[in-house]
């Protein structure tokens, strides 16, 4: 399968991105004309004439950074509006609104206050268990050296409540006990020194469930994700840094009531780049990312390896199982998933530059099974009937070839760029 640009950088960029970091364009650069229904356009103008001074905000998080949410929030088959705005010369700089539909317009019906100086994120989930929607935001005060501020409010249709206020590094919201009822798993980090991981859930007010903590000295999490670890078992994935490039991956889970580490030492996941935990291979189960240097590159510099990445997943019976393996170009241009049956028999040639040329031979025999190769814009022209292309830039394309029967659009293998 052969899509547009990989939707995320790689490498380091795709670290700062999801670790938090945010890259901020020019407004005014992205500015088009929008073509506006006129509920949205009558739902905008409205909330404008409320704002009295203030102005519409998004949250940071670049994964919902939508800012104005429309759904029915406290179930009774009226849409309501929500969006959150700031007073910057205010006391209070942060403030929600509630709006609801009514007929061909929109009405005013609660304003609330957020916390902090910056609107970290917010969502629209039943964390407490009612059938009716919550809000669930985070605030902060800009620094990264200090913790957010975690708020969930309730709507009863008329007014907003308060229902849970605590500090937090990283929070999810999932089902980590598996009981139908959405549970909130907040991190608490001290840099370099030890973090804590607490699972609330709402009964009547929000009531800690289990709690952990890790004592490895971690710099960041770059990287947290929470789904299914296994088929049957729900948890939640953290991917640390340590020190300027090492990096490793803890696995926790909820068993009989209790949070538990699967994997209580990092040497099981060390690795020399940090790599994203995630649903890599699309079956619905959470992977963890291992650096593996390509055979026959034993003594070859760190920076020149053109490394592959091995995805594992978690399995009751024999722990971490090996699910995959992809070359990934770690400017965020292009990668290539290989087929199962190429683990440890395919390795990529000594004499490949992974800017320039990469052959991917047999282990036994040298022979070559595909290519990927960087050509100028004119080389291109001349050798584009034999090759995929697979990205493009200013002065630069590259392209793939294959010398067996592997397509890159049929079966397990993708090139996606």
């Amino acid at each position: 399968m052969i899509t547009r640009w990989f939707p995320a950088l790689a490498g380091l960029l795709l670290l700062l991105v999801l670790s938090g970091c945010n890259f901020i364009s020019d407004p005014k650069s992205m500015m088009e004309t929008p073509q506006l229904s006129s509920d949205k356009a009558s739902l905008i103008s409205i909330i404008k004439g409320e704002l009295k001074g203030g102005e519409i905000i998004s949250p940071r998080d670049i994964r919902n950074n939508s800012s104005i949410r429309t759904l029915d929030l406290n179930n009774d088959g009226v849409m309501e509006a929500v969006v959150f705005y700031e007073t910057p010369e205010e006391a209070v700089r942060i403030h929600g609104m509630i709006l609801q539909q009514q007929g061909d317009s929109w009405v005013l019906k609660a304003r609330f206050d957020g916390e902090g100086q910056l609107l970290e994120t917010f969502d629209l989930l039943d964390v407490t268990g009612d059938g009716k929607l919550d809000i669930i935001a985070g605030f902060s005060s800009g620094s990264e050296e200090l913790q957010k501020g975690l708020t969930v409010y309730t709507y009863d249709g008329d007014e907003v409540e308060k229902v849970l206020a605590l500090p937090y590094s990283y929070f999810m919201v999932d089902d980590l006990n598996q009981d139908n009822q959405l549970d909130l798993t907040v991190i608490n980090l001290k840099r370099d020194q030890l973090a804590t991981v607490t699972t609330y859930q709402y009964e009547e007010s929000f009531k800690e469930l289990s709690h952990l903590e890790l004592n490895d000295p971690v710099s960041e999490y770059y990287n947290a994700v929470s789904g299914n670890i296994t088929p049957n078992l729900k948890g939640l994935i953290l991917d640390a840094s340590v020190g300027n490039h090492s990096a490793f991956s803890t696995v926790i889970v909820m068993k009989d009531g209790q949070l538990v580490n699967l994997l209580p030492s990092q040497d099981m996941t060390l690795k020399g780049y940090p790599i994203m935990s995630g649903d890599v291979n699309n079956d619905g189960v959470l992977e963890i990312g291992m650096l593996e240097k390509p055979k026959g590159w034993e003594y070859i510099s760190f920076d020149e390896i053109p490394w592959l990445f091995s995805y594992y997943q978690w399995d009751e019976a024999q722990g971490l199982k090996f699910m995959m393996q992809q070359y990934m170009d770690m400017s965020g241009r292009f990668y290539f998933n290989f087929p199962k049956e190429w683990r440890g028999t395919v390795t990529i040639d000594t004499k490949s530059n992974k800017n320039e040329h990469l052959w991917f031979v047999k282990v036994d025999t040298n022979e070559t099974v595909a290519e990927i190769r960087f050509f100028s814009l004119a080389e291109w022209e001349r050798n584009k009937a034999d090759w995929e292309l697979l990205a493009r830039d200013a002065d630069r394309v590259i392209g793939f070839i294959s010398h067996t029967d592997l397509k890159v659009n049929k079966g397990e293998t993708e090139i996606k760029r």
